[in-house]
Parts: structure tokens; C-alpha cells; sequence
């Protein structure tokens, strides 16, 4: 057990994201090294030449840096691979909360699934959003069977071809 907690990373939250502290601190000493490296050398090398103006000198070098920069996250995102974790799961989310958190109510859903364009429809389709095209009432234009199929964690194939109504 305590050869398990030496093998593991501290790893901590960033703007969202999962990291290991020391891969963080050397991707930064890397984009610092590269971007200052590269900014430098090319500011040495423009300014020795006498026909370009210092002002543009140094926008060339900058440009240059830039390029370091881009250098140094290009290595980082080789060498450190990333930390999260995702795990696709068949969880109902309880509609009700999410909405209530949207600042709608189960009503209200409904009457804008049943408005709503057939693209927009099938933008949730691709989203995966079987959980609210589910709440669609039957005989309303954008109402699939499969939906509540889907929504439960089913494949379309368990619904019969001859169930299934087009999307007006």
C-alpha cells in the first residue's frame, strides 16, 4: 500500500483540469526556456541586421517567441499525456434537477420540444439528449417511440421499424 501511494502523482485542479503538479511545472519551465530561448536569439539575430528598423527587429523576434511557444506546448502535449478520466455511463440524470437548474420547469420543456425545428431535434439526437427528447408527447410533431427507448438505455433496434414515425 504505501509502494502504491509513492507510484501515484499528486495531481490537482487547474482552470478545470486535472494535472500532476511536476509535469505542470516542467511544461512551464519548458514553454519559459523555449519561448524566452527562441524570442532571444532571434532578437540578437535582427537586430544585427542593419537594414530592418529595431522596432521591427523586435516584432520579428516576438513572432519568433510566439513560435517557441507553440514549440514548447507542441513537446508538453507528447510527452504528458492527460490525467482526467472519462467514463461514459448509462446514468439517468433526473430531468427535473437539470431543468430546475436551467430555470425551467418540466412544462416548459415540453412545450419547447414540441416547437422546436427538426434540425434542432436532431442536433440532440447527436448529443445524445435521449433523456429530454424523451419528455416529446406523443402525436407531437417531433414524438419518436425510440426515444424513451433510448432514454432508458435501450439500442434502436429494439424498436420496431414499423413503430417508428418520421420527424415532420
Amino acid at each position: 500500500m504505501v509502494e502504491e501511494k509513492k507510484r501515484q502523482k499528486p495531481l490537482t485542479e487547474v482552470w478545470g483540469d486535472t494535472v500532476s503538479l511536476r509535469e505542470l511545472l516542467v511544461a512551464v519551465l519548458l514553454g519559459i526556456v523555449f519561448t524566452m530561448g527562441f524570442y532571444l536569439v532571434a532578437r540578437h539575430f535582427f537586430l544585427q541586421i542593419d537594414s530592418i528598423e529595431d522596432s521591427l527587429a523586435k516584432g520579428y523576434a516576438l513572432f519568433v517567441g510566439i513560435a517557441g511557444c507553440l514549440i514548447s506546448s507542441v513537446i508538453s502535449a507528447k510527452m504528458f499525456k492527460p490525467k482526467r478520466i472519462i467514463s461514459e455511463m448509462n446514468e439517468q440524470h433526473d430531468i427535473e434537477e437539470v431543468l430546475a437548474h436551467a430555470g425551467m420547469t418540466v412544462e416548459d420543456e415540453i412545450d419547447a420540444l414540441i416547437k422546436l425545428d427538426p434540425e434542432i431535434i436532431k442536433e440532440m439526437e447527436n448529443f445524445s439528449l435521449y433523456a429530454l427528447l424523451a419528455l416529446i408527447p406523443e402525436g407531437a410533431p417531433n414524438y419518436k417511440p425510440e426515444y424513451k427507448i433510448l432514454a432508458e438505455g435501450g439500442k434502436v433496434e429494439d424498436v420496431k421499424d414499423e413503430e417508428v414515425e418520421p420527424c415532420h
